[in-house]
């Protein structure tokens, strides 16, 4: 899914997959009151929203003035409903949670389609260079309020947005046979990872609302925009366990899915949550700050911001501005809290030995020639650490080329360094972990463009031993990858504007969420990663922010001392930069999923 592209499609295709499906799939029979008006004095409600149920499975609906009779369907459970409707010959449609009980009620109003700026940056300085629209998406109002059936009065207490499950993650399995697992580390965002060979156990992010009907139940509504563009609107029961809910939108193949849904919920884990502890979790409004317009949302649209180049593009971007190594980041990521560069390494000379050998020696290297039969391999480098800041470096048999470094040391003996390859024609960055204690080595290369773009990072990994005065490695022992954090979530602190959460909810993903003011969870993102150990509660973690800004963070952390520090790579139109990052880290919690992916890695 994070890698499908999308058909926008057109309006007209959008109104006559609607008319073709008028009611969902699943509909039980109608069980709520024979008539009532919602009411709502949420901004953009309607004036007027008015039900009467006839016994021929067609529902006669006053909005605004205007009367339509349109095919419904229904859905209950432990007296919460679910009722949804189309405005027929239109792409509006009405789903409204109703508790049978105390009358209070939430509607959403829902249309297709939608407009985007492209071209712009997120302070504001570059405006859209154009715009694009997007019919197939899904777009939403909610209103809270209650149902008057002429013998009711407006109940104390109304169905609010709440914070009380974020944190919480759970297992879905549909009965269908789909699974999938969701987090909720935001107010505005939740991340989703569906199980199965097709999906590949990517997680993404979606857009979220979270309503609060009672103690044990609660409303999450999740909206892909950036992917399918679908809704999907679960009641979910922390008594029972299980969850009924809606699904609206057009698939990968275009095709409408229009039906209910029903799943049984495990709970995987809960992270803890920031906030303040005397905040109750059920005001009315939790999140603003996306505009007051009908419909504004929680909503990026990396690809909008970060629009896709060609490799020439991406080169010129690069030539025209460089930020290599020059001191603290200015862009989102800023970055006060990195571990101290050191200068320990000044005047040593040793050799990283890779036992992998698939990046040979490239022609501006100084020879054409294959060595990898003539003792060391071929992509051998050779280290001449000048100061605390420069270095030389050759692959065997190459020209020495020196660059500008940063160095941290993350653990004792243990140094984590990175620097540029001046002349590689992918615009290459060179990083190394270099273990002086066990005599073995990381080594990652990243450059200009990867399996599925022209302009975005790409990364290889080798894995090794050092060369260093009398130090001798071990024969078949190595850093690898490994699957020991996954489920593990941390908050990380870069400095007094920039906060994070991490969830790392798959062997090959994960999610960040950028706190807001309130310590609530606010914007959310998600890209592949992997993870590598190096020494016990010492990883490293590269993530590749494909399909958005194409960067690569790469960083060390240690769990003993709470602290990572790293790397911020890649091209884009604000030209090439490699940048130091870094934070303090804070422990939240856990979740017990990786016995959904099958056997570990190690």
């Amino acid at each position: 899914m994070f890698f499908t592209e999308y058909d926008p499609l057109t309006e007209e295709y959008v109104i006559e997959k609607l008319r073709e499906s008028p009611a969902a799939e699943g509909r039980e029979p109608y069980g709520g009151p024979a008539s009532f008006a919602f009411r709502s004095e949420s901004p953009f409600a309607p004036d007027e929203l008015r039900y009467e149920f006839g016994t021929d499975g067609a529902l006669t609906c006053t909005e605004n003035g205007e009367t339509f009779t349109a095919p419904f369907s229904w859905a209950e459970k432990n007296g919460i409903g679910l009722l949804s409707h189309q405005v027929p010959g239109t792409d509006r449609a009405w789903h409204l949670i109703l508790n049978l009980e105390t009358c209070a009620a939430t509607a959403f109003e829902t249309w297709f389609g939608v407009t985007v700026p492209v071209g712009y940056d997120l302070t504001g300085q570059r405006p859209p260079s154009s715009y694009r629209d997007i019919p197939r998406e899904v777009q939403r109002q909610y209103y809270l309020g209650w149902i008057d059936t002429g013998s009711n009065e407006k109940p104390s207490e109304l169905q609010t947005t709440t914070s009380r499950i974020e944190g919480r993650g759970l297992h879905w399995q549909f009965e269908d046979g789909t699974e999938i697992l969701t987090f909720y580390p935001s107010v505005v965002c939740c991340t989703v990872v569906e199980l199965g060979e097709k999906a590949g156990g990517i997680t993404v992010t979606q857009a979220a609302d979270y309503i609060i009907i009672n103690d044990e139940t609660y409303v999450c509504a999740r909206w892909e925009p950036e992917f399918s563009g679908k809704m999907h609107i679960d009641v979910m029961d922390f008594f029972d366990m299980d969850a009924f809910g809606l699904e609206f939108g057009f698939g990968e193949d275009n095709s409408l899915t229009y039906r209910f849904t029903h799943a049984v919920l495990e709970l995987t884990g809960d992270a803890a949550h920031l906030e303040p502890i005397t905040s109750a979790g059920d005001r009315e409004q939790v999140f603003r700050g996306y505009g007051e317009k009908k419909g504004a949302r929680y909503a990026y649209r990396p690809m909008d911001i970060d629009v896709p180049m060609k490799r020439e593009e991406a080169l010129a971007c690069a030539a025209a501005k460089q930020d290599i190594l020059a001191g603290t980041s200015v862009n989102i990521m800023q970055s006060y809290n990195h571990l101290p560069a050191v200068g320990d390494l000044a005047g040593r000379k040793f050799t990283v030995l890779p036992d992998n050998e698939r990046y040979a020696p490239a022609p501006w290297s100084g020879t054409g020639r294959n060595a990898a039969a003539e003792g060391d391999p071929a992509n051998a480098v050779e280290y001449e650490i000048l100061s605390a800041d420069r270095l030389r470096w050759r692959f065997k048999d190459g020209a020495w080329s020196e660059e500008k470094y940063a160095c941290y040391r993350p653990d004792k003996d243990l140094y984590f360094f990175s620097h540029m390859m001046t002349g590689d024609p992918d615009l290459s960055c060179m990083s190394q972990v270099l273990d002086f204690r066990n005599g073995l080595t990381t080594t990652v290369i990243a450059g200009l463009g990867n399996w599925r773009s022209e302009w975005e990072t790409g990364a290889q990994v080798f894995f090794g031993t050092l060369r260093y005065g009398d130090l001798k490695p071990p024969f078949a022992r190595r850093h690898y990858f490994t699957d020991e954090l996954v489920g593990k979530c941390f908050a990380w602190n870069y400095g007094e504007t920039m906060q994070s959460i991490h969830i790392y909810s798959s062997p090959e993903s994960y999610s960040w969420t950028i706190f807001q003011p309130n310590n609530a969870g606010g914007a959310t993102w998600s890209s592949p990663c992997f993870y590598i150990k190096l020494r016990p509660e010492v990883y490293l973690l590269q993530w590749i922010e494909e399909k958005c800004n194409g960067c690569q963070g790469l960083v060390v952390f240690n769990r003993r001392i709470l602290h990572d520090s790293g790397f911020f790579y890649g091209t884009s139109a604000n030209g090439i930069r490699l940048q130091l990052t870094g934070a303090h880290m804070r422990e939240l919690g856990s979740y017990d999923i990786l016995k959904y992916f099958g056997r570990g890695i190690r």
